[in-house]
C-alpha cells in the first residue's frame, strides 16, 4: 500500500491536482502580466494599423512619405514585441511540458518495472495462480482473511495496470503536443524573422530619405516649405487650443513665477536654439519655434511644470507631439516621441515622466523637440529654463 500511495501521489503531481501553492500563484501572475503587456501591445497596434490605413489613402508629401514610414516602422516594432511575448510564453511551455514528459516517463518506467515483477510472481504460481493461493489456505479460520488479501491484491494489480495505461497516454499525448508545440513556435520564429527584415528595409528606406533631404537642394527647398507650414499649422493648433481650454487657474501656482527657473525635460544635449538657422550646404534660413535635444531613444521627457495634457497626438513635422496646458495661456511642446506616457484631459505635476524619446518626424534622427508658447507666440525656452541645467523633478 505505500508503494500505491507514493506512485499515486506522483500521479496526481504530473495531473497538476497537488502543485503547490507558490508556483500556482507565480504561474497566475505571470499569465495576468503577459495577459496585460498583450493587451497593451496589441491596442498599440491596432491605432497604427489604422493610422497606416488612413495615410494610404493621403496626399504624398515628404513629411507625409517620413511620417508613412515611422508608422510602418512604428508597426513593425509593435508586431515584433507582440511575436516577442509569444515566443517567450511558448518557450516556457515547452520547458514545461518537457519537465512532465520526465516525471511521466519515469513514473511510466517504474510501474512498468513493477507490472513485470508481478506478471513474474504470476507466471511462477501458473495458471489460476489467485485460485492457487486460496486454495493453499489450510486453516478454514484463515480462509476469510485470505480471500479479502488475495481480493485486495487483484484489485491493486489492476489498479497499476489501468494507471499504467493512463499514464502512457497521457505520455504520448504530451510528446505529440510537444511536437505540435514545438512546429507553431517555429512558425513564430519564421515570423519574427520576416518582420525584422521588413523593419529593417523600412529603416533603410528612412534613413536614405533623410539622406536625400539634407543632400539635394530640391529636396530640401520642398521640405522647407512643408516645414513652414507645418510651423504655421501648428500655431494655428495652439491658438484654437487657447479657445477651448478653460484651466482652473487656481489648481496651479501661475508658471510666469518661475521664468529662468523650470528644470529641463530631458537628460540630453541642447543641440539646436531659437530662432534663425542657417542651412550649412544650400544657405537656405529656417526658423526655429524651439529647441532641439539629442538624447537616446526611450529616455524619459519630464513635465516642466504643472498642467494639462491637451494634445497627444502625430502632428506633421513634429511627429508624435504632447502639448500640455499651463495657466495664464502658457503652454509647452514636446515633440519627435516614440510614446505617450499621459492622455489628453490628465494633470500632471512638474518633473512627471509624459513620454519617451523618438525620432518620429525627426530630420536629424533621435531628439526631443521642446517649445514654450505665450499667448500663442513662441518664446525662447533657454530663457525660461534653469540656467544649470537642472532636470524638472517632481517635488
Amino acid at each position: 500500500m505505500l508503494i500505491l500511495f507514493q506512485i499515486g501521489s506522483i500521479y496526481f503531481l504530473i495531473m497538476g491536482v497537488a502543485s503547490p501553492f507558490q508556483t500556482k500563484d507565480d504561474n497566475s501572475a505571470r499569465l495576468v502580466e503577459e495577459e496585460q503587456k498583450l493587451r497593451i501591445v496589441s491596442g498599440k497596434l491596432k491605432v497604427l494599423e489604422a493610422e497606416l490605413r488612413q495615410l494610404d489613402t493621403s496626399e504624398t508629401s515628404i513629411l507625409g512619405d517620413l511620417h508613412r514610414l515611422s508608422v510602418q516602422i512604428g508597426v513593425a516594432k509593435e508586431q515584433i514585441r507582440l511575436l516577442k511575448i509569444h515566443l517567450d510564453r511558448g518557450y516556457r511551455e515547452i520547458n514545461e511540458m518537457l519537465a512532465q514528459i520526465q516525471i511521466l516517463k519515469k513514473s511510466v518506467e517504474n510501474l512498468k518495472q513493477h507490472l513485470a515483477e508481478r506478471l513474474a510472481s504470476i507466471y511462477k504460481l501458473g495458471r489460476l495462480s489467485y485460485a492457487r493461493l486460496l486454495l493453499s489456505v489450510k486453516d478454514p479460520m484463515e480462509l476469510t482473511q485470505a480471500y479479502r488479501y488475495i481480493s485486495r491484491l487483484a484489485r491493486v494489480d489492476a489498479e497499476k495496470i489501468a494507471q499504467f495505461l493512463s499514464e502512457e497516454r497521457v505520455l504520448q499525448e504530451s510528446k505529440a503536443e510537444l511536437l505540435r508545440k514545438t512546429e507553431t513556435m517555429s512558425a513564430t520564429r519564421e515570423r519574427m524573422k520576416e518582420t525584422r527584415s521588413g523593419l529593417n528595409r523600412r529603416q533603410r528606406k528612412r534613413t536614405l530619405l533623410l539622406s536625400q533631404i539634407r543632400d539635394q537642394q530640391e529636396m530640401a527647398e520642398a521640405i522647407f516649405h512643408e516645414l513652414e507650414g507645418a510651423r504655421e499649422n501648428l500655431g494655428r493648433l495652439v491658438q484654437e487650443l487657447e479657445k477651448g481650454q478653460f484651466v482652473d487657474e487656481t489648481v496651479f501656482v501661475p508658471i510666469r513665477a518661475f521664468v529662468g527657473e523650470l528644470g529641463w525635460p530631458v537628460e540630453g544635449q541642447l543641440e539646436s536654439r531659437f530662432g534663425q538657422r542657417l542651412h550649412p550646404r544650400f544657405k537656405t534660413v529656417t526658423v526655429n519655434n524651439g529647441i532641439q535635444f539629442r538624447a537616446p531613444a526611450g529616455n524619459v521627457v519630464h513635465a516642466v511644470y504643472d498642467g494639462e495634457v491637451v494634445f497627444a497626438s502625430w502632428f506633421e513635422g513634429y511627429g508624435n507631439l504632447l502639448i500640455l496646458s499651463h495657466p495664464e495661456n502658457v503652454y509647452s511642446l514636446y515633440g519627435y516621441l516614440e510614446d505617450y506616457q499621459v492622455h489628453v484631459g490628465e494633470i500632471v505635476r512638474t518633473g512627471q515622466s509624459v513620454a519617451l524619446v523618438g525620432d518620429t518626424g525627426s530630420l536629424d534622427g533621435t531628439r526631443l523637440y521642446f517649445e514654450i508658447r505665450v499667448e500663442g507666440e513662441p518664446v525662447d525656452p533657454e530663457d525660461w529654463l534653469d540656467r544649470t541645467r537642472r532636470l524638472a523633478r517632481a517635488k
